[in-house]
């Protein structure tokens, strides 16, 4: 994996910040981007929001003036809502999928033109066993995770002839 270029959303925490420090280890030039201003020691950060597309582009076009290749894109950034469904207002569920759905949308499209003309890299998306399972009480939650599962998957079959492989 050595000399490649990835990208890790929701970078500077969790799951992603596990996920990034993995790639650098194994040889990898990691840009983890997060709404924070401050990043992880060691990796290059950028502040970018998944929910605003100008943060994202300006992200992936300040990447590829440095390293002028991605090869790998974790979209990972994402949170949880917890309780009843009908406790939920409507504005709480759309920022859910606005970060945990639509976030992959807005990366996928500046990210993916990129790697498609560089003749092929990975996508993959962080999702959960709540997608198959659905958790009571973060039915929203759930619902993303499915989405981001029939996304990937119809994803998968639109750009592997171009050498992309979407997990």
């Amino acid at each position: 994996m050595s000399n490649r270029v990835a990208i890790v959303t929701g970078g500077t925490s969790g799951i992603g910040r596990a996920t990034a420090l993995a790639l650098k280890e194994a040889g990898c030039t990691v840009y983890e981007l997060s709404r924070r201003a401050q990043g992880v020691e060691g990796l290059h950060h950028i502040a970018a929001d998944v929910t605003k597309e100008e943060t994202i582009r300006a992200a992936v076009a300040e990447i590829m003036a440095r390293e002028g290749r991605i090869d790998i894109l974790v979209n990972n950034a994402g949170f949880g809502i917890s309780g009843a469904v009908e406790c939920t207002t409507p504005e709480e569920a759309r920022r859910l999928f606005d970060v945990d759905f639509f976030g992959v949308v807005n990366v996928n499209h500046a990210v993916l033109p990129r790697v498609r003309r560089a003749g092929g890299g990975r996508i993959v998306h962080v999702s959960s066993v709540a997608a198959p399972v659905a958790i009571p009480f973060q039915a929203y939650y759930s619902a993303a995770k499915a989405a981001i599962n029939a996304y990937s998957s119809a994803l998968r079959c639109e750009v592997a002839p171009f050498g992309i492989d979407v997990c």
